[in-house]
């Protein structure tokens, strides 16, 4: 009877009202006490840790499970503020059915997104689950398809960000690694994020996604992950339609000048970005190169350094795929490069046995297409570039990272940078070993290495136009902050923004 209908349908809402109120206040003061022990987070504590303190509201609370009426998703999704500005986020949780994806989590994660794209602002997806709900079969798999549809249809228009806290396998693997970042986590004690290809209850074998360069930072614990997350969210627009500009900052920080005079790696990005304004990509990955989203006077910006203290400071495979995924999201959302350029080039370019033969190694087939990847991302490049040449630029270390010839708007160079396509000793050994090993020449080694290095100087390309100007170490930030106020407004013409 219709009575009837009706009156289970208000006993069961104000059944589950009561159940999921009492449920999210236990939650909620579990998390405000900070008596969530490591590893026993819940999806609502990890959503409390990311949003501003009592800015989030929950979506489709009362949405229930398609194969258990009166089983709640296994997902929680909502709304609030992270860092002052609006963010959208969903969480599996594991005390639902170990957080089992099934019909209803897929529409009701869609939704979010859709949202989250309506209202142009950042999403975020905390993954903790043990795959597909076994009750359910072509339903289940076709909402995970709608997921992807829709995630799909955001990337390039909002930023889209992946934590990893637990367990993450299968096609869920797959959509945390389609987000433009993802954020794992990595315990002392060995324990952290498991992510699986296949499912761990068949073969039970994860993937380190920080050393298979999926995870862009690797977090010590889950307050550190959720601050993360919170401080890559204020270096990012919320959306590709917003327009470039400086964040309020320290005025200071646009004339700070500091000596960058031997710096490489991380320690050059630091100095160059504004205090306590930088975020580390892929680190322990991109050998050869450190790269950080940072604001530099103000203005969110990719920063690409040369680490000699990894690779050797060549352009490596790891290198280049982690540079293209970096350009990749800047270019779509119109976020400013800035190189700091020292790269031996192609791995073994740098070296010379004496016998003809380049002490090269990981230049494979694999290299190679990493190395045309880079090369296709740079060129098609479309917000500013700013380049400073701080130490060796040799070969393709010269040419893909930030040269005029691929597109870098404005470039600098310090007094003391080679710019060849050998390093002198390379150079040196291949035009006059034999002479030299017959003591055919005047001059030693040490000499001719020493004047090829003069020979190629900044000047010489300067002199061509390749370099606007040479700076000096504590000249070249101000000189940094001035290009980049200057692009700001600079038209990025119909280059686009797809994913690549």
């Amino acid at each position: 009877m219709p009575n009837e209908t009706v009156k289970k349908k208000k006993s069961l809402l104000s059944r589950l009202t009561s159940e999921r109120l009492s449920e999210m206040l236990k939650e909620i003061d579990v998390s405000a006490a900070g008596a969530v022990k490591e590893g026993e987070y819940t999806a609502r504590a990890r959503l409390t840790a990311l949003f501003d303190r009592g800015t989030f509201s929950e979506t489709g609370r009362f949405m229930q499970r398609s194969s258990d009426p009166d089983g709640a998703t296994g997902v929680i999704t909502g709304y609030g503020s992270v860092d002052g500005r609006l963010c959208f986020a969903f969480a599996f949780d594991r005390s639902r059915m170990k957080g089992a994806f099934d019909a209803s989590t897929g529409r009701k994660i869609a939704l979010l997104i859709r949202a989250a794209v309506d209202n142009l602002s950042p999403l975020v997806g905390i993954f903790d689950s043990d795959g597909f709900s076994v009750f359910e079969g072509a339903q289940a798999l076709s909402s995970m398809g709608g997921v992807m549809s829709a995630l799909s249809e955001a990337g390039g228009v909002i930023p889209r960000i992946a934590l990893v806290p637990g367990v993450c396998g299968g096609i869920e693997a797959a959509l945390a690694a389609s987000f433009d970042f993802m954020l794992t986590l990595s315990r002392p004690d060995g324990t952290g994020t498991d992510l699986f290809a296949v499912s761990p209850f068949l073969t039970g074998k994860s993937i380190d996604p920080a050393a298979e360069g999926l995870s862009c930072f690797r977090a010590a614990s889950e307050a550190e992950l959720a601050s993360a997350a919170c401080r890559l969210i204020s270096l990012i627009p919320s959306s590709s339609r917003d327009i470039p500009a400086a964040a309020p900052h320290d005025e200071a920080e646009e004339s700070r000048a500091p000596d960058i005079t031997g710096l490489y790696g991380f320690p050059l990005i630091g100095e160059i970005a504004d205090a306590g304004a930088s975020f580390p990509l892929y680190r322990g990955f991109s050998d050869g190169l450190a790269l950080a989203l940072a604001r530099v006077g103000g203005v969110s910006c990719l920063i690409v350094a040369g680490d000699r203290s990894t690779g050797g400071g060549a352009l490596t495979g790891s290198g280049c795929d982690s540079l293209v995924k970096a350009l990749g999201f800047a270019d779509r959302f119109g976020i400013p490069a800035v190189y700091l350029t020292d790269s031996t080039g192609i791995p073994g370019s740098g070296v010379y046995t004496g016998d003809g033969d380049p002490a090269a190694t990981g230049t494979g087939a694999a290299y190679l297409a990493s190395l045309s990847a880079l090369s296709a991302a740079s060129a098609a490049f479309s917000a500013p570039v700013v380049t400073l040449y701080t130490g060796r630029a040799y070969g393709a270390g010269y040419i893909l990272l930030g040269s005029k010839a691929l597109g870098a708007d404005i470039v600098y160079a310090l007094p003391d940078a080679c710019i060849s396509a050998l390093s002198p000793e390379s150079s040196v050994a291949f035009v006059w070993n034999e002479k030299i090993k017959a003591g055919d020449l005047d001059s030693s080694r040490e000499m001719l290495e020493r004047e090829w290095k003069e020979e190629h100087s900044p000047a010489e390309a300067a002199l061509s136009g390749d370099i606007d100007d040479i700076v000096s170490p504590a000249g070249a930030r101000p000189k940094i902050v001035s290009a980049l106020y200057m692009l700001l407004g600079r038209d990025r013409g119909e280059k686009s923004r797809r994913n690549r």
